[in-house]
């Protein structure tokens, strides 16, 4: 009788259970999907969509992808939509799926209450870097919390779990960095959770966890090392600053301060990206990150060990390697919320009672809310870029056009979302993307006037119709009336968030 009355009670708190957890989720889905459909994609997002559909063959799409600096993964889940549709708006549904799953995953699954779970989910990374900007880090946000959800589910499954940090290792650089020190962590708390005399059998267990962990690690290097005539004008030679004091001062703030708050110090004029370079104060927040850290998991070695690491596998590959942007320093803030995630379950499973989040952590995951927040606004208020509206203007405009441009990473937006080739001023040649190698850097300003010359010449034409990411100076006027050529104004769409996405449209002639 009472197993007949139990069940019903049970049933009747599952129901409510899953109610508040929907009302809870349900909002950030809607705003995920809203704000994707809004979001216009800027050069680094469509460039990798360019790549996969200008790739008749996988073979081919490896070939150019040893030209981007990143793995092989993004651009392998993109190659097949990319055999559908060469829209890059194809991209987005891609998008859409993964960012679906990081906030239902976050939503349903984690062990938080539900005021944790909302701080979670309305956090920067979760409500514009990892989900509505259309790149690799949705991914791997999405392996590194499937990784958390089987581990813990079914810890001695060594393999599956180094499989999914190793698969996470192919999105990007980062995601080597944000796998390696998850994997440190693991293998630790693996080791000397256990008795002594257990010990031998967690290594044996681990051989061939760690060898597949390796080989995917191998695979992603082998896919992102660099072609030989690759370009490192946007990121100077490796490790050529790699001991400049103000390199390894930015490398460190940024990789701890900019996390928690990553909102230019431009706005509300500008709401994208931030640096200890243009916004110094970020350096008083560096000391308030490190205590929240060690607060937090004062008594979780491991813990401690997870983001000590993160923090310095970020540090290292900024100074030798690349500075980078918000979405690379985002690492800590995944590392932060898988401790936190870890946190909680290891101590139930004590028999402990939850752990209670301190006033640091809230400080943390509060400041990332409200840069989440300015980052949704911002995004509205201003447009993140203008790509696809210029892109429009010339299909109904301009159609058979000699279309020309530059620089590369500016024009290259219009180009991929006009999917047609168009002639690229920097490399003097006729493409569909922007193909990071040597013979395609940018050349000085100064020179546009014999530039257009030079297109003219190889297009066979006295007019072409030119995209720049500013409006022509008067210098600029006066160096073309110099060189025999007119430029008249078409139309401009200004105003991105994004620097170079901005676009100035004139018709440049030859005068007769």
């Amino acid at each position: 009788m009472a197993t007949s009355t139990a069940h019903p009670q049970a049933h009747a708190r599952f129901s409510r259970l899953s109610w508040k957890t929907l009302a809870v989720v349900l909002p950030f889905l809607l705003l995920f999907w809203v704000d994707i459909a809004h979001h216009t994609m800027f050069f680094d997002e469509v460039n990798a969509w360019a790549i996969s559909a200008a790739s008749p063959t996988l073979s081919k799409l490896f070939y150019y992808v040893h030209f981007e600096g990143h793995p092989w993964l993004w651009y392998f889940i993109l190659w097949f939509p990319s055999r559908l549709t060469h829209d890059p708006v194809g991209m987005k549904w891609v998008e859409a799926a993964l960012g679906t799953a990081n906030i239902l995953i976050l939503g349903l699954l984690s062990p938080f209450t539900y005021k944790q779970r909302a701080l979670i989910l309305g956090s920067y990374f979760l409500v514009w870097e990892y989900t509505v900007m259309c790149r690799m880090y949705s991914v791997m946000l999405l392996l590194v919390l499937l990784y958390v959800v089987l581990r813990l589910r079914k810890p001695d499954c060594v393999v599956g779990c180094c499989a999914l940090l190793g698969l996470a290792g192919n999105t990007d650089m980062t995601g080597v960095l944000l796998s390696g020190a998850l994997l440190v962590e693991y293998a630790y708390s693996s080791y000397f959770d256990v008795a002594r005399e257990q010990r031998r059998a967690v290594i044996r267990r681990w051989v061939p966890g760690v060898l597949a962990y390796v080989a995917l690690v191998g695979l992603s290097i082998a896919t992102l090392w660099p072609a030989k005539q690759i370009s490192w004008q946007s990121s100077g030679h490796l490790g050529s600053h790699a001991l400049d004091r103000h390199r390894i001062q930015a490398s460190i703030g940024n990789m701890v301060a900019a996390p928690w708050w990553p909102i230019s110090p431009k706005f509300p004029h500008h709401f994208w990206e931030t640096s200890v370079v243009e916004a110094r104060w970020l350096y008083l927040l560096v000391p308030v990150v490190l205590f929240a850290y060690w607060w937090t998991f004062r008594r979780d070695r491991n813990l401690l060990l997870l983001m000590g690491c993160t923090l310095a596998f970020g540090i290292l590959f900024a100074d030798f390697v690349y500075e980078g942007r918000v979405r690379h320093w985002g690492i800590s803030f995944v590392s932060f919320v898988v401790g936190l995630w870890l946190q909680s379950v290891q101590n139930e499973g004590k028999g402990e009672r939850r752990v209670r989040w301190s006033r640091w952590t809230y400080l943390l995951l509060g400041m990332s809310a409200v840069a989440g927040a300015f980052a949704v606004y911002g995004s509205w208020a201003h447009p993140f870029s203008r790509a696809r509206e210029a892109a429009f203007w010339l299909k109904q405009n301009e159609p058979n056009a000699a279309l020309v441009g530059a620089g590369d990473v500016s024009f290259g937006s219009v180009a991929e979302e006009m999917q047609r080739p168009v002639y690229f001023l920097e490399c003097r040649c006729v493409d569909t993307f922007k193909l990071f190698s040597k013979d395609r850097e940018v050349f000085p300003e100064s020179q546009l006037p014999l530039r257009f010359n030079l297109a003219m010449q190889d297009l066979h034409t006295n007019q072409l119709v030119f995209v720049f990411y500013r409006p022509l100076a008067d210098d600029d006027t006066k160096r073309l009336t110099s060189a025999g050529l007119q430029a008249v104004p078409l139309t401009s769409f200004p105003g991105a968030d994004s620097a170079l996405e901005s676009f100035y449209i004139y018709r440049i002639s030859r005068k007769t």
